[in-house]
């Protein structure tokens, strides 16, 4: 017998032909998949109206997938951190964000990171392979199975999404499908830490979804030292990448800036951003630096640092979030995913 494949990797055309080879009607393949991404069925037997000779054949040639939650941790603030086990036993961590009415899952896409910037925990694990798109697609129903609403996701979990883009831009394509999860495409967030031949990619994609860019500084020198990705794409090569990406200032940018005492939280620092705002409209999302144990030396500012570089953006007209210390407690945190018994 051939070897099982995961049913999230089948077209509903090959499927449609899986049943017409087998003397089952074609619309039976969408009732399927209609079982997997609308009602969130994680066995073949959960599917009433299949013909229970179909479920079985169904059963001996796909799975739906082999990712399970090893546990679940929450903090004070409604945040849930999963730890997910996959096919080969390795693991990885995913995030719920709840505040007031709203969720967001954080999504892992690959296992570990080889990225290594200095302030994030997830590259001190180093990279171990790229998750599959079904895998990416797993998160999303295990995520969904602990909370039933969703209203944005954010590949901000671990590893870079975009050294994967062919499996993440086919499960976007199938979160964001009529037939798929059907989330719209602007609730999608792809964050990176300044790839900028995925960037590119995603240009001749011309996949509409949000764009975050891990920045932290705009200073060569100083990126080169906390995030090793700078020194293959300088500053001036990211910045050109993504004048392109804004379509001429159409779409807008959110830069992620985690606020690094003594490294790039001066009022000059604050000034360069200032300065950007006439190449593309773009927004900063302050992140004080949370605490990983690999980096101890690295702080946060205090309080006075913190507000005096979020007024400066404010007073020259830069739409400025602060990340407060939602998932902190269960190192869920920016930066702060990493499975320790990877």
């Amino acid at each position: 017998m051939s070897k099982k494949i995961s049913i999230m990797n089948v077209s509903e055309e090959d499927l449609s032909k899986f049943c017409k080879e087998n003397n089952f009607p074609k619309f039976h393949a969408s009732q399927v998949l209609d079982w997997i991404y609308k009602k969130y069925a994680v066995s073949f037997e959960d599917m009433s109206n299949i013909p229970k000779n179909l479920r079985a054949l169904l059963d001996e040639n796909y799975f739906i997938h082999n990712s399970k939650i090893e546990t679940i941790s929450e903090d004070e603030y409604g945040t849930k951190k999963l730890l997910i086990s996959l096919y080969d036993k390795k693991k990885i961590e995913s995030v719920i964000l709840q505040k007031k009415d709203r969720v967001t899952f954080c999504l892992s896409s690959q296992v570990g990171c080889g990225y290594g910037c200095a302030f994030c925990a997830t590259g001190s694990m180093g990279l171990s392979r790229n998750l599959t798109a079904d895998e990416i697609l797993a998160e999303f129903i295990l995520m969904r199975a602990v909370t039933k609403k969703v209203n944005s996701i954010v590949f901000m979990g671990m590893g870079e999404p975009l050294a994967n883009t062919k499996n993440l831009f086919k499960a976007i394509e199938t979160i964001n499908s009529f037939k798929g999860f059907n989330l719209g495409i602007r609730h999608i967030t792809i964050s990176t830490s300044g790839e900028v031949v995925g960037i590119k990619q995603l240009i001749e994609k011309d996949l509409d979804c949000r764009l975050a860019v891990s920045l932290h500084s705009l200073k060569n020198e100083v990126r080169d030292k906390i995030m090793p990705i700078n020194k293959r794409y300088p500053i001036e090569n990211l910045m050109a990448v993504l004048k392109r990406y804004s379509k001429n200032g159409k779409r807008m940018i959110t830069f992620e800036w985690v606020l690094i005492k003594d490294i790039n939280d001066s009022v000059n620092d604050a000034y360069r951003l200032v300065n950007l705002k006439k190449e593309f409209p773009f927004k900063v999302n302050v992140i004080p630096m949370n605490p990983v144990e690999h980096a101890p030396e690295l702080q946060r500012p205090n309080k006075d640092i913190i507000l005096r570089f979020k007024s400066i953006l404010k007073d020259n007209g830069i739409e400025v979030v602060e990340r407060f210390k939602q998932g902190q407690e269960i190192l869920a945190g920016c930066g702060q995913l990493a499975v320790k018994n990877l």
